[in-house]
C-alpha cells in the first residue's frame, strides 16, 4: 500500500463521492477508484459500500480511514519539520467555530491574523459542535472554537475566555427602566431562542430558570435559525432574548434595540480551543488563542484566561 491510496481512501470518505474525491486528489476517478481497489483486494476488506448515488464507509472501512487520517497526519509531520525550521507560524490554518461565535469572532480575528502573523492565512468554517469535532477528527480543520461543556479523548482543548450573557429587547420595553436585569426576571412567553440543536439554546435554558416555566412550553417558543434572525425579530417586537455578550459588541449597529447587564450572578460561558492531540501545529494554537483575546477584548468585555506557555 501507498501514502496516495490512503489518501484517496479519506478523501472518498470525506466527500463520499468518487469523482469529487478524484479532483480533490487531482487525478483521474478511474486512477483513484483502481487505487481504492487495490488496497480493499490487499487488506481483504470492502472499504466502501458503492451506491449509485451515495458511497458510504462500511463498519470495517471506518478502522481504515482512520488509520490512514493517522498516517497521512504522520507523514505530514516530516514536512512540517522542514517548515518550522524556517518559521513555525507559515502556512494555511484551517479554522472553525460554532455558529454563535463565528459571526462575531472571524470580523475580528481575520485582520489581527493578516497584521501580525501575515504568512498564516486562515480558512475559516461555522458549524455546529458535533460536526466540528468531526471534522477535526479528520483533519478537515485544524482548530475549533467552541463553548464548554466539550469532551472527547482524542482531542485537546485551552480555555481562552469567559462570555457574559446579556438580555436583548426592543425600545421601550420594561426592561430600559431597568439598569440591570435579574435572571428571573426574563419571562419565558416572550422569549426569542435559537432551534434544538444549538449550545447556546441549552444554555440560555439552564442559566435562566424561568425559561422552562410551566405554564409555558419550550415547544411553543418563537425560534431562530441564527442570532442574526433572532436579532430582527426582537426589532419587530415578536419578543426578547438572550445573546452572548460579543454578538451584542456593535449593538448601535442596530437601532431600535436595547440591552442591560444582568445582575451577579451573570450567566456566562467559557469558550476553549479544540484541536486534535495529534496536530503538530501548537504554536499556531498558542498564537489563535493569544490573537482571540487581543482582538476581541478591544470591543467587548470579555475575561481573558490566563494561558499557559
Amino acid at each position: 500500500m501507498t501514502l496516495n491510496e490512503l489518501r484517496y481512501v479519506v478523501a472518498v470518505a470525506q466527500t463520499q463521492h468518487f469523482s469529487k474525491a478524484a479532483d480533490s486528489c487531482h487525478v483521474s476517478q478511474p486512477s483513484l477508484s483502481i487505487a481504492i481497489r487495490k488496497l480493499e483486494e490487499e487488506l481483504g476488506i470492502t472499504i466502501f459500500q458503492r451506491g449509485k448515488r451515495q458511497v458510504e464507509v462500511t463498519p470495517e472501512g471506518e478502522t481504515v480511514v482512520q488509520q490512514a487520517q493517522k498516517v497521512i497526519e504522520e507523514a505530514e509531520k516530516l514536512t512540517y519539520l522542514k517548515t518550522v525550521q524556517k518559521n513555525p507560524l507559515e502556512g494555511v490554518l484551517k479554522i472553525g467555530a460554532i455558529f454563535t461565535i463565528g459571526p462575531y469572532l472571524f470580523p475580528s480575528l481575520i485582520p489581527y491574523i493578516r497584521q501580525h502573523f501575515p504568512e498564516m492565512p486562515l480558512h475559516i468554517d461555522e458549524d455546529y459542535t458535533e460536526n466540528l469535532r468531526k471534522k477535526l477528527l479528520k483533519a478537515e480543520i485544524d482548530i475549533a472554537v467552541l463553548a464548554l461543556p466539550f469532551s472527547d479523548p482524542a482531542i485537546e482543548t485551552l480555555e481562552i475566555y469567559d462570555e457574559d450573557f446579556m438580555p436583548l429587547f426592543y425600545e421601550g420595553h420594561p426592561f430600559g427602566e431597568m439598569p440591570e436585569i435579574k435572571v428571573n426576571d426574563v419571562p419565558s412567553k416572550d422569549l426569542l431562542m435559537l432551534g434544538k440543536g444549538n449550545c447556546f439554546r441549552d444554555q440560555v435554558i439552564a442559566a435562566c430558570p424561568t425559561c422552562s416555566s410551566p405554564t409555558s412550553s419550550v415547544d411553543d417558543w418563537v425560534v431562530g435559525s441564527s442570532l442574526e434572525t433572532i436579532r430582527h425579530m426582537v426589532a419587530m417586537k415578536l419578543g426578547i432574548t438572550v445573546m452572548p455578550v460579543t454578538a451584542l459588541a456593535k449593538q448601535t449597529d442596530y437601532p431600535g434595540l436595547d440591552s442591560r447587564p444582568f445582575a451577579e450572578p451573570v450567566p456566562k460561558r467559557r469558550i476553549v480551543l479544540a484541536w486534535r492531540s495529534s496536530f503538530p501545529r501548537k504554536e499556531a494554537v498558542k498564537v489563535i488563542a493569544e490573537s482571540l483575546q487581543q482582538a476581541l477584548a478591544a470591543q467587548v468585555d470579555l475575561l481573558p484566561l490566563k494561558l499557559e506557555r
